[in-house]
């Protein structure tokens, strides 16, 4: 999962998007970053970053912080990409006696 610091850093650049940006990169660009962030989807953001290589070419905070996120998947350091979306089971309820009984172990 990125580094937190990359959410809070996109959202800023977000809220200041009048401002001059020292990397290449657009609103629409820092969007799509977000989305994928939120997405939890590594793999995308990856992609994304990898198709876009400008958005990385700054010296600002945004620019390392994806590169570093870039740098660290290719050496294999990030594991996201292997995370699947946990599979959440319907269980119907039980009540603890029942469970209990259920599972008790004679000694």
């Amino acid at each position: 999962m990125p580094d937190p610091r990359l959410l809070a850093v996109i959202t800023a650049l977000l809220m200041i998007a009048g401002a001059p940006a020292r990397a290449d990169y657009d609103i629409a660009q820092l969007q799509q970053i977000e989305q994928y962030i939120l997405q939890k989807d590594c793999a995308a953001l990856w992609q994304y970053l990898t198709a876009n290589p400008s958005i990385m070419s700054g010296g600002d905070a945004l620019a390392r912080e994806l590169r570093t996120f870039v740098a660290a998947t290719e050496r294999g350091q990030l594991n996201c990409f292997a995370a699947r979306t946990a599979q959440t089971a319907v269980v119907p309820p039980t009540s603890v006696v029942n469970f209990a009984a259920a599972n008790a172990v004679t000694y």
